[in-house]
């Protein structure tokens, strides 16, 4: 589902547009967010223990994938990390509630 801006940042005429630009792309992150989510929920059907709702070592690989997308991106890898650890740290902790009531 990408994004497809109104304008490009070069193409902005004034902050307004920018900040238009800037609010619309929160906005589809944050339902891309709302998406993913539902399959953290879902995924815990599939989940025999709380340990596999943790997952340790997936929580561990994925953030440094994450990290490693974000450099190739010209971001801060450390910053997107941290970003992708508290929120997966909250997916986790909603989805060991709906783990607890199957």
């Amino acid at each position: 589902m990408p994004y497809t801006p109104h304008r490009l940042p070069d193409d902005c005429r004034n902050m307004n547009e920018i900040r238009s630009e800037i609010d619309n792309i929160d906005y589809a992150i944050i339902q891309l967010l709302s998406i993913r989510f539902g399959y953290v929920k879902a995924a815990s059907k599939f989940k025999k223990n709380t340990a596999d709702v943790q997952a340790s070592e997936r929580f561990k690989s994925m953030l440094e994938k994450r990290q490693h997308w974000a450099e190739e991106q010209g971001l801060n890898g450390e910053v997107i990390k941290t970003l992708y650890s508290d929120l997966v740290k909250y997916f986790i902790t909603e989805e060991l509630k709906e783990f607890e009531r199957k």
